[in-house]
């Protein structure tokens, strides 16, 4: 069992650990605690499937607003918009 300080040290590394930003010690420290904390694997698992998720939700619309050109005219369109 881990302490729960771990966690909470673990849990505020997730995101950097999903956007590969940390160092190669702090990673290793992570994938340990997560490979004996099954809470913070089961917190892990979810932020990586919100994370593909999300990254497969904007590159479908980025693709499609360039193909259709409408990445411009939203834009435009934000740029009238009163603010």
């Amino acid at each position: 069992m881990t302490a729960h300080g771990d966690c909470r040290q673990c849990e505020e590394r997730l995101q950097p650990y999903l956007d590969r930003t940390l160092t190669a010690d702090e990673r290793a420290i992570v994938q340990l605690h997560l490979s004996e904390c099954g809470r913070c694997a089961r917190c892990y698992r979810l932020e990586e499937v919100l994370w593909k998720h999300v990254r497969n939700c904007c590159e479908e619309e980025v693709n499609g607003e360039l193909a259709s050109n409408g990445l411009q005219q939203r834009l435009a369109a934000l740029r009238s918009e009163p603010g």
